[in-house]
């Protein structure tokens, strides 16, 4: 395959697992760019592995890789997890990485990415007590990471689907908060008059 264009797929994979909304208030200004420069540079490669406990290994390591590039400040394990995390579905999801990399075969040991809506959904939809009060990104640990995992991957098979791809029914529920609706504007009378009536 065109080495060039798996560069580009990869360039847009890693722009967006660090995008504003994704880091916005955990770390200051120019952190989303080194971030996405570390994933941009990953050999995906290094990925890829035979059990899901060698993969993990793997994502630990390269989740630590990135800590270790950050400022101080903005070292915290909970972000970096979710831009790897974002990083890895963003690339199953692109059928060029995907093709290339054989990532079809890491996808049931792909971690779901956590923020607060992700968390809270996973809350909601477990035994209660079961998993710890949501926090903030920045305040997860890999304990607790872990058992969101958990989870998540409980609920995955009810659902019949890997937990990489349960977003979009974590994000819906009371735990997500409804923006009001807002009516829109009504047109100036000047253009809902009939062309020509003068």
């Amino acid at each position: 395959m065109n080495r060039e264009l798996i560069s580009w797929m990869q360039i847009r994979a890693a722009k967006g697992a660090a995008g504003p909304s994704t880091i916005r208030g955990m770390a200051p200004a120019g952190t989303a760019d080194l971030i996405k420069q570390y994933l941009l540079n990953i050999d995906i490669k290094r990925i890829r592995a035979r059990t899901e406990s060698n993969f993990l290994k793997k994502l630990e390591i390269i989740t630590d890789e990135l800590l270790e590039i950050l400022p101080q400040g903005s070292q915290h394990w909970g972000m970096a997890r979710k831009c790897v995390n974002i990083f890895l579905r963003n690339c199953l999801y692109n059928k060029y990485l995907c093709s290339h990399y054989k990532l079809e075969l890491t996808e049931e040991w792909l971690e779901i990415p956590l923020d607060s809506h992700v968390g809270k959904g996973l809350i909601a939809n477990s035994e209660r007590g079961s998993l710890p009060k949501w926090e903030k990104v920045i305040s997860l640990t890999r304990e607790q990471s872990d058992q969101y995992q958990k989870a998540a991957r409980e609920l995955a098979e009810k659902k019949h689907v890997c937990r990489v791809h349960l977003d979009n029914l974590l994000y819906q529920g009371e735990h997500v908060a409804k923006k009001k609706s807002k009516v829109l504007p009504r047109a100036p009378r000047s253009i809902n008059k009939k062309r020509g009536s003068a």
